[in-house]
């Protein structure tokens, strides 16, 4: 099993650098194409959703990611220490038209993405779990 581990702040810039990181871990790794893009705009989503909404503002807290390769496939872990929120209870956006105002959909797109999403509150911690199986 191979493991992309990162604690940083969730601030804007500190979470592009983490996403970046993750990019050229998941590139060096023999992963489905398929695969490697839904990890990474899961991680995307998550990680700016934690930056944007985890945390009152100007009280950049911290979030720790993980994700781990493995023969059933890639687990990505994220445990942020913001606002209690369990994404998997977030009820769905509105539907899509023409005049809808835009956002709202990530959480929507990351379940579309993955084979299943938990959530847990430990202590003071969200902690989320999102997998995908290997093809």
């Amino acid at each position: 099993m191979e493991i992309f581990q990162k604690r940083t702040t969730a601030r804007r810039d500190e979470v592009l650098g983490t996403l970046e990181e993750l990019q050229a871990f998941l590139s060096e790794r023999a992963l489905e194409p398929r695969t490697r893009n839904a990890v990474e705009v899961a991680a995307e989503e998550l990680l700016s959703n934690v930056s944007k909404y985890g945390f009152p503002e100007g009280l950049p807290g911290e979030v720790s990611f993980a994700v781990e390769l493995g023969p059933g496939g890639v687990r990505l872990e994220i445990r942020d220490s913001g606002r209690p929120f369990d994404p998997t209870a977030a009820p769905p956006p509105p539907e899509l038209t023409l005049d809808a105002e835009p956002g709202g959909r990530g959480l929507l797109l990351v379940r579309g993405l993955s084979g299943s999403m938990t959530y847990r509150r430990d202590g003071p911690l969200n902690v989320l779990v999102v997998e995908f199986p290997s093809p």
